[in-house]
C-alpha cells in the first residue's frame, strides 16, 4: 500500500546561505535558545543537501564538505552553550560560527540541491537537546573519550552536529563526519572512498558513535553503518548508538537490525526527561500537564469506550491539557514543530480562528503551541444537520479561497497512489474498474493547503456551535495528499460525514455558493477515488501494526467500510458526483 509522500524539494543553496548568515548577523549578542537551535537546524538541513550533491553515489572528502560539517558543530556548540545559560561562550561560538558561514560564501556551490523535511522535527517531537544530553552521558560512563562522530543524513547531521558538540564540550577529542546510507530501505549501508575511510579508520581506542533520528521501521541505516564499522575492525563495544527513542529492537523488519540493536550500547535522552521531568517545558507552561497523546485524549470526551475511534499511536502528535488550578480554564498544549515551519502554523490558526473555525492561539515555545480546551461533543454521523453542513461548506470554502498554494504531490502520483492500493486491497479484477475518464486530462484547478483530516470526531459540537479540531498541517505531514485540490476536502467531508445524495447535494452546493468555485463536481469524482484509495491503504497499514489490539480492530472496520465505498464508486457511484 502506498500512504507516504515524498517531502523532498529543490532549493537553491547559495539562498540559504545566504539567509543563515543574515540570521547570523542580525543578533549582535548571544542568541536565544529557540534561535540557536533554529540556526541548527537549518545548518544542517543545508549541509545535508549539499553533500547529497558532493557525493551522489559515495560519501567522501571535499573541503566543502568539511567547512559544512565545521559550521553545524560550530552551531552545535552554540545551542550548548544557550541549553546550560551560559550568554559569555555563546556569543564566542556563534561569532565562529558567523565567520565559519561567511567562508563557506566564497565557495563554488551546486546550483540546486535537494532539500528533506526532517520529519523528526516536523512532527515526532525530536530534539537537538535530546542528543546534547545523551552525548553527555557518553562522557559520564568513559570520560574524555577519543570519538568519531558519524551522522546519518539527513536529520542525523544536525543532530551530530549536537553530539559532537557536547563531547567536545566534554572535553573530548572529536571527529566528525556525516554518512548517506543507501540501497532498499531495509537493507540500508554507507558507501565510503578510501580518503574518507582513511581519516575515519580508528586508533584502538577509539570510540564510534552513529547518530541518527529512529530507528525506523527497519533500523537498517543504523544496522548498515554497524557493518561498516566493523568491517574495519571496530569492537562492539566501541560503537555507541544515539536513536531518538529507546526500543529492544525486536520489531525491526531487518532482521541485521533485530540482531543488531541488542549487541550495541545505546544513548538516549528521553522527552520525558529532557523537557517534562526537568522542569524546562513547565517553565514556559506552567501548571500541571496531563498527557493525552496516543489516543488518550479519547476518554475526556468519549462516556464509552465503544464509541472511541481508531487512533495510531505512533501518528499522534504530543498533546498535553494544561491546567493551572481549579478555577483556570483548560489548556490544550500540542507539537506543532520546530522553527519556522511552526511559526507558519501559528499564522494559519490565528487566520482560522479569526474566521470561527478553530480556538484562538495564545503562545508559541520549543514547538509546542498553547490554546483553549474548548469542551465540546465530538461530531458523528447521525449528528449531521443542516447547521454541520453550513459550517463545513463554510469551512471549505475558506480553505478554498484563503489558503491558497502550490501542490507537493503531482496527479502521477495520486494515479500511482490509486492503481497501487487497488491492487492490494481490493484485488486486479478491481484495478480494470477504474473509468478511463478519472485517469484522462488534469484535476487540479484549486490547490490549497487542505486541511487533509475531515474526520466527523474532528468537528465538535460546543455551546457557541461547531468548532474544527487539528486543522493546522496534515498538509504538511508525510502522508498524502500534501496541498492538493480542495476538492479532495470536499469529498472526503462527504464520506466521512456520511451523507446521503441529498446531503451531498446541500454540501457541495453551498460550498460553491460561498467559494465561487463553479468546477467542484466536475473534480471532486477523481478526488473521491484518491481519498478513498489512500484510506484503505492507511487503515490496512495500521492494522498490520495494531493486530488484534481494541485499534487494531477498529481500523478492521475502517478498513471494510473504505472498501465498501471504493467498491461503490468504481461500480458507477463516481457518476453520482456530477449531479451534485
Amino acid at each position: 500500500m502506498i500512504v507516504y509522500r515524498d517531502q523532498r524539494s529543490w532549493a537553491d543553496p547559495r539562498r540559504l546561505l545566504s539567509e543563515l548568515r543574515t540570521a547570523t548577523r542580525r543578533v549582535a549578542g548571544a542568541p536565544s535558545h529557540e534561535i540557536a537551535r533554529d540556526i541548527l537546524i537549518t545548518a544542517g538541513t543545508l549541509e545535508a543537501g549539499v553533500l547529497d550533491i558532493l557525493f551522489p553515489q559515495s560519501d567522501g572528502m571535499h573541503p566543502l564538505a568539511g567547512a559544512f560539517r565545521s559550521s553545524s558543530v560550530f552551531a552545535g556548540r552554540v545551542l550548548w552553550h544557550t541549553w546550560h545559560s551560559r550568554a559569555e561562550e555563546a556569543q564566542i561560538w556563534w561569532n565562529q560560527l558567523a565567520q565559519q558561514l561567511d567562508g563557506i560564501a566564497q565557495y563554488p556551490l551546486p546550483a540546486v540541491v535537494e532539500i528533506t523535511v526532517p520529519e523528526g522535527y516536523a512532527q515526532y517531537a525530536v530534539y537537538p537537546e535530546m542528543y546534547l544530553e545523551a552525548a553527555k552521558q557518553v562522557h559520564a560512563n568513559f570520560g574524555r573519550i577519543d570519538a568519531v562522530c558519524l551522522g546519518l543524513r539527513s536529520i542525523g547531521t544536525s543532530l551530530s552536529g549536537a553530539v559532537a558538540a557536547g563531547l567536545s564540550e566534554s572535553g573530548c577529542t572529536v571527529r566528525s563526519a556525516t554518512l548517506r546510507p543507501r540501497g532498499h530501505p531495509f537493507s540500508r549501508y554507507p558507501i565510503v572512498t578510501a580518503e574518507l575511510s582513511e581519516f575515519l579508520r580508528p586508533n584502538s581506542g577509539t570510540h564510534y558513535l552513529i547518530v541518527d533520528e529512529g530507528p525506523g521501521l527497519s533500523g537498517s541505516s543504523f544496522a548498515g553503518t554497524i557493518e561498516l564499522l566493523r568491517e574495519w575492525g571496530v569492537a562492539a563495544d566501541r560503537i555507541l548508538l544515539f536513536p531518538s527513542w529507546e526500543t529492544d529492537g525486536s520489531q525491526l523488519r531487518s532482521s541485521v537490525a533485530r540482531e543488531a540493536w541488542s549487541r550495541y550500547r545505546r544513548f538516549t535522552a528521553s522527552f520525558e526527561d529532557v523537557w517534562l521531568r526537568s522542569g524546562r517545558l513547565g517553565a514556559d507552561f506552567p501548571g500541571e500537564m496531563r498527557d493525552v497523546s496516543a489516543g488518550e485524549w479519547r476518554p475526556e470526551v468519549y462516556p464509552d469506550p465503544a464509541e472511541y475511534p481508531a487512533v495510531q499511536p505512533q501518528h499522534e502528535r504530543r498533546k498535553y491539557l494544561l491546567s493551572s488550578g481549579p478555577t483556570a480554564p483548560t489548556k490544550l498544549l500540542s507539537f506543532v514543530g520546530l522553527g519556522d515551519r511552526a511559526r507558519k502554523k501559528v499564522c494559519r490558526a490565528h487566520r482560522l480562528a479569526q474566521a470561527g473555525f478553530t480556538p484562538e492561539p495564545e503562545s508559541l515555545a520549543h514547538g509546542f503551541l498553547l490554546r483553549p480546551f474548548v469542551p465540546g461533543t465530538p461530531l458523528s454521523p447521525a449528528g449531521v444537520n443542516p447547521e454541520v453542513l453550513e459550517q463545513v461548506a463554510a469551512y471549505l470554502a475558506h480553505l478554498s479561497v484563503e489558503h491558497q498554494a502550490e501542490p507537493t504531490v503531482s496527479e502521477s502520483n495520486l494515479r500511482e497512489m490509486i492503481d497501487v492500493n487497488l491492487l492490494e486491497g481490493l484485488g486486479p479484477a478491481w484495478t480494470e474498474k477504474i473509468p478511463a475518464e478519472l485517469y484522462q486530462g488534469s484535476w487540479a484547478e484549486r490547490v490549497v493547503a487542505l486541511d487533509g483530516r475531515v474526520l466527523a470526531h474532528e468537528w465538535i459540537r460546543t455551546a457557541d456551535g461547531y468548532l474544527k479540531v487539528d486543522a493546522l498541517d496534515h498538509h504538511q505531514d508525510h502522508f498524502f495528499p500534501g496541498c492538493q485540490d480542495i476538492a479532495w476536502d470536499v469529498a472526503a467531508s462527504v464520506f466521512e460525514l456520511g451523507l446521503t445524495a441529498e446531503g451531498r447535494r446541500a454540501l457541495i452546493g453551498r460550498y460553491r455558493r460561498l467559494s465561487g468555485d463553479q468546477t467542484i463536481s466536475r473534480r471532486v469524482c477523481f478526488y473521491a477515488t484518491a481519498y478513498l484509495a489512500f484510506r484503505l491503504g492507511y487503515t490496512a497499514m495500521a492494522v498490520s501494526v495494531l493486530g488484534d489490539s481494541p485499534d487494531g480492530r477498529r481500523f478492521a472496520a475502517e478498513t471494510q467500510r473504505y472498501s465498501g465505498l471504493l467498491q461503490q464508486e468504481l461500480s458507477g457511484g463516481w457518476q453520482v458526483w456530477c449531479d451534485a
